[in-house]
């Protein structure tokens, strides 16, 4: 969802311009506007409305002639999670074309269905294209229906066409979804066997489903990640595991670390595991500490927990020329305060003063 809205954003510096307002009604309208890019827009901002106020427009746009647009709004839907969707979602990814939006509209359905929705979703794990695959896996386990155990195994066993281990990778992640701990234990063993661990994307989900598993005795395995692997996404993998297996202390430990990645790593593993010395931290990292992406980070810990002093900071990244710094930052305080003034840094902190005069 990220790379898209990336590319929409840099691709299209004249949505600046569109007024997309501050009320669902509005962006349901946007949906209709002759531009796919500001419809596309209009669509991602509608994924924080309430349920009731958004769903018709974002299922009639389910039919837009662009398939960006039809992406973007089964993002949408999916974050929506709305039953309704259900049958929509069927018949479009049955009759897409583009394998991006049939994999959008599969993790669309897993958020919205049930056991309608898996039966429909299941055939789409033997999809010749790995994306679509992959995204049916990670539907079946969010949906948590029981039923299509062999059909998974056989596609984490199936591996011509998935040399980085994507799909198998997103099998395990069902499986952990679904809460089968002695097929997560399997699935890991084999996947090591296969030389996932070669590879980040794989070390990541592995890493990841250890602590979300309860695997208690792989905690020297992800201490190991944490202080040594190259890749910030298995760090924060492991961070996120350790604290998940009760190892906050040492998680906490790494918030001085001389790698800017751990640092990172173990702010957003406290923060998401609730423990408060997370936060308390990100105070004075996102001022203090000397890389700019762990201040950012600690930004988005702030934001998160609802600290006021968090738009500070938000608005000063506008001014990157880091796009996945400035879009975030921007997603946040849109969601923050249901208005948008674009990367209008000074118009942001204008209002910002006099709303909270």
């Amino acid at each position: 969802m990220a790379a898209a809205l990336l590319a929409l954003l840099l691709l299209a510096p004249d949505l600046l311009e569109v007024d997309f307002g501050t009320t669902t009604a509005q962006r349901v309208r946007l949906l209709r506007h002759a531009h796919p890019r500001v419809r596309a827009r209009a669509a991602m901002l509608l994924a924080h409305a309430p349920k009731d106020r958004a769903i018709a427009g974002l299922l009639a746009a389910l039919d837009d002639e662009e398939p960006a647009v039809r992406e973007q709004v089964a993002f949408a839907l999916r974050a929506l999670g709305d039953e309704r969707a259900v049958p929509f979602l069927v018949r479009r990814v049955g009759e897409e074309a583009s394998a991006r939006v049939q994999a959008a509209c599969l993790l669309a359905l897993g958020a919205s269905g049930g056991a309608y929705a898996a039966r429909a979703v299941a055939p789409f794990l033997e999809h010749p294209v790995r994306e679509v695959r992959a995204a049916a896996a990670q539907a079946l386990g969010r949906l948590g229906d029981a039923s299509h155990r062999a059909s998974l195994w056989a596609a984490l066993r199936f591996d011509p066409d998935d040399p980085g281990f994507f799909v198998r990778s997103s099998v395990l992640g069902a499986f952990v979804q679904l809460g089968w701990r002695e097929e997560v234990e399997r699935a890991v063993a084999e996947l090591e066997a296969a030389g996932a661990l070669q590879h980040w994307y794989a070390r990541t989900a592995i890493a990841g489903a250890v602590g979300r598993a309860g695997l208690a005795g792989r905690r020297a395995w992800l201490t190991a990640l944490l202080d040594a692997d190259e890749d910030p996404r298995v760090v924060a993998a492991a961070s996120d595991s350790l604290a998940r297996l009760g190892e906050r202390d040492a998680v906490h430990a790494r918030l001085g670390h001389a790698s800017p990645d751990v640092r990172r790593a173990a702010l957003v593993a406290l923060q998401q595991a609730g423990d408060p010395r997370g936060v308390e931290r990100a105070s004075a990292l996102v001022k203090e500490d000397p890389d700019p992406a762990v201040r950012f980070e600690a930004a988005l810990v702030l934001d998160h927990a609802g600290h006021p002093d968090a738009d500070l900071y938000l608005v000063d990244a506008l001014k990157s020329n880091d796009a996945s710094i400035w879009i975030t930052a921007l997603a946040s305080l849109e969601r923050r305060h249901g208005r948008s003034f674009g990367r209008d840094a000074a118009a942001w902190a204008n209002w910002l003063g006099g709303a909270r005069r």
